[in-house]
C-alpha cells in the first residue's frame, strides 16, 4: 500500500494527532533497513512521549524492543 493510500484509512485517522504526525517524522527518518535512529531527537522536536509511541507500536506500525535501540518503522 501507498503511504498516501494508508494516510486515508480508519487505522491512521484512529491515532491521535501527535502519534500521527510522530509517525510521519518517522517515516522521514527511517534508513534503507527502516530503522531510526535519532528517536530522542523526534521527541524533543515533537513534544512527544512514550503514549504516542505505544500507540503506533500497538497499531502495529512500529516495533519497539528498548528505547536505547533503533525503532522499526512496518
Amino acid at each position: 500500500m501507498e503511504l498516501k493510500d494508508f494516510l486515508e484509512t480508519d487505522d491512521f485517522y484512529n491515532l491521535s494527532n501527535d502519534a500521527k504526525l510522530l509517525y510521519l517524522y518517522l517515516l522521514a527518518y527511517k534508513n534503507t533497513d527502516n530503522l531510526v535512529y535519532c528517536s530522542e531527537l523526534i521527541c524533543d522536536v515533537l513534544h512527544v512521549n512514550g503514549e504516542e509511541f505505544s500507540q503506533l507500536a500497538d497499531a502495529g506500525l512500529i516495533k519497539i524492543s528498548e528505547f536505547d535501540e533503533p525503532i522499526t518503522v512496518m
